[in-house]
């Protein structure tokens, strides 16, 4: 029975099918014909656009200013000191807004319109103006060739002119090897110029001595050279310990050992003592004019000086010629008489000749002993003159230790003694030393000791 009723819904199901089919079949319109397809329209191949090279698409500003190392603004950016190199994009906004500022200087500004093609440099170059309301400073030296610094940053050689220099107060400092450093604060105002003038002191490396004796009148040795009488000061001494002998006669000698420190002056007042028992004399000479030259007994002596007497504080009991000579004057001859125990003072002034034929040179430092040259021949240590010269011109060089040589030329004229006054600049670092020269004072006094010995024999 199931059977039959399987078979009879597929007998169903088909007959369904083929009505189905056939009404489809009605409904279509009679001779239809078929309709042909549209195409879409052909469109030509549109070609790919490369990229640009690098930086093609960037362009440039360089920018500079006078003067240099400003900073600089573009587009309310810091691009740092000028000169600087900007870049930009080709199609970027063409308008760029340029500032540049420095100190001293008034801001500059400019808008510029348009940018560079690709690859492209625009150059801009800004002139600064010096701000109204700065100054100047002029820094001179004494000596000269000085470093000068402005508030410890910008620094220069003297003598040099700082412009643009702010309103205010400012710092100075002028140095140099073998000076004391010079500071000073300054004031600018807008529009003018400050002054400065630094005079440098030397570093002192050396000391003095001063000596007095009671009484006076006392030859002073100062480590076995003789220093002029008392009261004397003597400068430019090694710092450390020194001997120091005073003689008078009449008196026993009096000898000591002082200390003498950098810039500083050591004092000494000794209290001489009799001799009971003396056995020479004491002879101070002075000339006016100094310079002159003295013979005892025929031997040279000395020179004179305006700076100390020519003293023998040991001249043997006995009588002495004397014979003081000088160019342009007549000679001066005396017989001078020594007791022992006794002090002479002797002032000569001498008589000028009507027709000199020669002059003379008188030279005088700053420091004293000082080297003195006369066309590379030695003559002594200042103050000194230079007598009985030939009218004509002379080379004049000083030398000391722990100072820079100094040398002029002077014209000598007959009759006439011209006048050298030189300052001495210590060196860099000085390195003082003994110039191992005795002055004639002391071979003199040997000399006279000798003929003394001999006459008394």
């Amino acid at each position: 029975m199931i059977r039959s009723f399987t078979v009879f819904m597929v007998v169903l199901l088909l007959g369904l099918t083929v009505a189905s089919s056939t009404a489809m079949v009605s409904t279509l319109p009679a001779a239809t014909q078929p309709v042909p397809a549209t195409l879409p329209a052909v469109t030509p191949p549109v070609p790919a656009t490369l990229p640009a090279p690098p930086g093609g698409e960037q362009g440039y500003f360089s920018i500079q200013s006078i003067p240099s190392g400003a900073d600089c603004y573009f587009d309310n950016t810091f691009q740092g000191e000028t000169p600087v190199m900007v870049s930009v994009s080709t199609t970027g906004n063409p308008s760029h807004s340029i500032r540049i500022s420095a100190p001293g200087y008034d801001t500059w500004t400019q808008t510029y319109q348009g940018n560079p093609k690709a690859g492209q440099t625009i150059y801009i170059t800004a002139t600064l103006t010096p701000s109204q309301q700065d100054g100047n400073i002029q820094v001179v030296s004494t000596p000269s060739g000085a470093m000068v610094t402005l508030d410890r940053t910008k620094s220069a050689m003297t003598p040099y002119t700082f412009y643009n220099v702010p309103e205010g107060t400012h710092e100075i400092i002028v140095y140099m090897s073998g000076y004391q450093d010079f500071y000073t604060d300054v004031n600018v105002i807008h529009g003018q110029t400050a002054y400065v003038n630094a005079v440098l002191q030397p570093v002192v490396t050396t000391g003095s001595l001063s000596v007095s004796s009671s009484p006076s009148g006392a030859a002073v040795y100062v480590d076995g050279s003789y220093r002029g009488v008392t009261s004397t000061t003597i400068g430019n001494l090694v710092p450390g310990q020194h001997t120091v002998k005073l003689i008078l006669s009449g008196y026993l000698d009096w000898t000591a050992t002082v200390s003498i420190s950098a810039g500083s002056t050591t004092y000494i007042d000794a209290k001489l003592v009799p001799n009971q028992q003396p056995t020479t004399g004491s002879v101070s000479l002075t000339t006016n004019p100094p310079g002159a030259f003295l013979y005892v007994n025929g031997v040279y002596a000395g020179q004179t000086s305006g700076g100390s007497p020519l003293l023998f504080p040991q001249a043997p009991a006995g009588t002495y010629s004397i014979l003081i000579t000088k160019a342009g004057y007549q000679d001066y001859t005396e017989n001078v008489v020594v007791e022992a125990g006794k002090v002479y003072t002797l002032t000569i002034t001498l008589t000028p000749v009507q027709k000199p034929t020669t002059g003379g040179i008188s030279v005088i430092s700053s420091p004293s002993q000082s080297e003195v040259f006369l066309n590379n021949a030695f003559k002594g240590l200042t103050p000194i003159t230079l007598d009985e010269l030939t009218p004509g011109t002379y080379t004049v060089l000083l030398k000391l230790s722990g100072y820079q040589d100094w040398q002029t030329t002077q014209q000598v004229i007959a009759g006439q003694t011209s006048q050298i006054s030189a300052t001495l600049i210590p060196v860099s670092t000085p390195t003082p030393t003994q110039t191992g020269l005795l002055p004639l004072t002391v071979i003199a006094g040997i000399g006279i000791l000798i003929l003394a010995a001999r006459k008394g024999s």
